[in-house]
Formats: C-alpha cells, sequence, structure tokens
C-alpha cells in the first residue's frame, strides 16, 4: 500500500522537475497562421486589389507567409468562372474570403453559408440582395457598401453639365454579365428622366463587341457615354479611351484610374479607402468577430477627377462650374 506521504513527496517532485523546463516565448506566443481566400472577377493588372489590400493588412500586423495564407482565385474579367472560383475557395475551408463586387459576393454566398466573406465594391447590397440589412447583416456576409443607388444618375448629369443644353443624346455602356448591370441601368435611366434628356443602353459582354458596341453609339447619335464600372471594361480601357477619342465622344468612368489613363472624366469612390475599412473588417472576422457583428459601412465620399489632356483632344473646353468641383486635375 502506498502512502499519502509518499505519493505527495512524487508529486513535489515532479512539479520541480516541471519547473526546471524552459518554454520559449516565442512558441507560446506564435498565432495560428490563418487562411484568407480573395475572389476577384478582375486580374491583378485591371485592378490591383489584393496587393492593396494586403497592403493594409500588413499595416495590421497580418504577414503573408507567417500569420496569413492566401487562396487566390481571379476569374481574369470573365464572370462565367466566378462560381466555379468560388467553389474552389470555399474547398480550401479559408477563416475568411475577401472578395471585390457584386458578382463575386453572388456566386461566394451561394458557394457557403458558414465561411465568413468581406465584399469590397459593392453598389446597394442591399437592393442586390447580397445582404438582408444594412445594419444588422444576417448570415455569413458584410462589407463595404459603394454610396446609394444613385451614381450612375450623377455621372450623366456631369456630362449634361458639361457639354450643355444642345447635347439631349445619351448612351450608357454596360455588361450583362455584371449582377449590378440592371440596377446601375435603372438609376442612369431615372436621372435621364428628371434631366429631361435620352439615353440608351449599349450592351457589351466580350471584348470582341467593344468596337461594335462604339458604332451602336455612334448610329444613336450619342452626344456622351457613361461607362459601367465592370472588370471586363477595365481590362479594355485603353481601347475604350482610344474608341472614345477617336469618335470625338466625352465619357464618364466610374474609377479615378481610368481617367488618370486618359479618359475625360471619372466620378466614383476612392477604391482605396474601400480596401482599407476591407482590412479593418477582415482583421475583426480573423480575431474572433462575426459578419453579423459588422455592419455594412456605407462609403459616401466620392471623387471627381478631371482630365484637362483627354479634354483637349475631344476638343472641349471645361466650364468652371465643373473645375470647381473636381478633386483631382490631370493637366
Amino acid at each position: 500500500m502506498i502512502s499519502a506521504t509518499l505519493r505527495r513527496r512524487d508529486i513535489l517532485a515532479g512539479l520541480v522537475g516541471l519547473s526546471a523546463v524552459k518554454i520559449s516565448p516565442s512558441a507560446a506566443q506564435t498565432p495560428r497562421r490563418m487562411r484568407m481566400g480573395w475572389l476577384s472577377a478582375g486580374s491583378p493588372t485591371t485592378l490591383p486589389g489584393l496587393a492593396l489590400l494586403l497592403t493594409y493588412l500588413s499595416a495590421l500586423g497580418w504577414r503573408v507567409g507567417e500569420t496569413l495564407e492566401i487562396v487566390d482565385r481571379q476569374a481574369e474579367s470573365d464572370t462565367a468562372k466566378l462560381p466555379h472560383l468560388a467553389a474552389e475557395i470555399v474547398a480550401a475551408r479559408p477563416d475568411v474570403i475577401a472578395c471585390t463586387g457584386a458578382s463575386e459576393a453572388t456566386a461566394l454566398r451561394a458557394a457557403t453559408t458558414d465561411i465568413p466573406i468581406v465584399f469590397l465594391i459593392v453598389t446597394d447590397p442591399l437592393t442586390l440582395g447580397i445582404v438582408t440589412s444594412l445594419a444588422r447583416p444576417s448570415g455569413n456576409i458584410t462589407g463595404i457598401a459603394v454610396a446609394a443607388q444613385f451614381l450612375e444618375g450623377k455621372r450623366l448629369e456631369l456630362l449634361v453639365d458639361l457639354l450643355g443644353p444642345s447635347a439631349r443624346h445619351f448612351a450608357w455602356l454596360g455588361d450583362p454579365k455584371n449582377v449590378s448591370a440592371n440596377s446601375l441601368w435603372v438609376d442612369a435611366a431615372a436621372a435621364a428622366q428628371n434631366l429631361k434628356v435620352d439615353i440608351a443602353r449599349v450592351n457589351v459582354s466580350s471584348a470582341d463587341g467593344i468596337e461594335s458596341a462604339f458604332d451602336a453609339i455612334a448610329k444613336l447619335g450619342a452626344s456622351g457615354v457613361v461607362v459601367q464600372f465592370d472588370f471586363l471594361l477595365a481590362a479594355h480601357k485603353q481601347r475604350i479611351i482610344a474608341l472614345a477619342t477617336e469618335r470625338r465622344l466625352p465619357t464618364v468612368f466610374g474609377s479615378r484610374t481610368l481617367a488618370l489613363e486618359g479618359g475625360l472624366i471619372s466620378y466614383g469612390p476612392d477604391l482605396r479607402e474601400n480596401f482599407r475599412r476591407g482590412a479593418t473588417y477582415i482583421d475583426s472576422i480573423l480575431k474572433g468577430a462575426r459578419p453579423s457583428d459588422l455592419p455594412v459601412y456605407q462609403l459616401n465620399r466620392l471623387e471627381l477627377v478631371l482630365n484637362l489632356k483627354a479634354a483637349r483632344a475631344l476638343g472641349l473646353s471645361i466650364p468652371p462650374s465643373i473645375l470647381l468641383r473636381a478633386d483631382e486635375v490631370i493637366e
């Protein structure tokens, strides 16, 4: 029979032995490497969104290869690939998935109901059915919304102000495969009615259709064009800018990148802010927050960028009223 005294002696000896074992502080504190999925309908050349997002995540302490692993899927402007790419990301079981726009968010929402999703560039996600509430998004998805559903109307208004009362006919160029296309067109059409001008919808769903789309715009007698913010159109921005210049068609874009690269006017959000805010949401989720804890953040600050070189190529003089409103003027 083992005495109680012997048992106590053995226990004390064991504790003394354990106290002599040194535990490396770095080993004790090293966090588990987390995994983030990334889905974009574009590519690194049309929108270097992943690189930008990782820059902001790095500022929050996340390092690729150390504390963060990336599952990267990009559709190279072919939205038909998105459901398959979304399924591939979900199969990798990441801790969170970040995505760009509405088409990507829709594909991911169909692919998983449990992995947290953060979208970064969606116009009016409530109308599109991506979330059921902005203040309390239920389920596994939240993110950054771009203003309200009025941007296409504001872009058309800019063209009307720029060209004056003699310009009565306009065109809206969009990609029908983009989930946002129909709602954006409705916005543009409603604005045209309020401004008492005509606007025609011209669809383009492939690179091969861009030139014929501009032929159609010319036949309509349009004085100017509003171009949807879309990855297909962004991928071929130089062709679109060149055609607009050749046909002497003043054109308004949704991203400052196109104005910087030769487009006449851009009006929309500063996407750097979208990605900065999105990084804080991803950081919170990786640290334990649920998407339903994070209200959809609505970015209401928009920027107007003018390219005066493009205006000269089109033979246009920018009215002082528009120049004064510009956040950035490219000489």
